[in-house]
């Protein structure tokens, strides 16, 4: 599992918490762009960087952008 060190901001209307969030991202080899099968809207894999080094238990913590999402080089909220 390879990190990709280039650190990304991803911002996208999260339905678990009614608001639009940004997280603090970056990508490595398990990291996909993709369609859900049944819905057909676009998803995003992506490694959470601020939860990985929150839990530091040597495992990357995942989290997945559905629909619309917008990536930025610094924080906007």
């Amino acid at each position: 599992m390879t990190i990709n060190k280039a650190i990304f901001y991803i911002k996208y209307y999260a339905t678990k918490h009614g608001c639009v969030i940004e997280r603090q991202a970056t990508l490595d080899d398990e990291c996909y762009e993709g369609t859900h099968k049944k819905h057909g809207y676009p998803y995003k894999i992506y490694v959470d960087v601020d939860a990985t080094e929150e839990k530091n238990n040597g495992k990357n913590q995942y989290r997945c952008a559905s629909k619309s999402w917008e990536i930025n080089d610094t924080r906007t909220l």
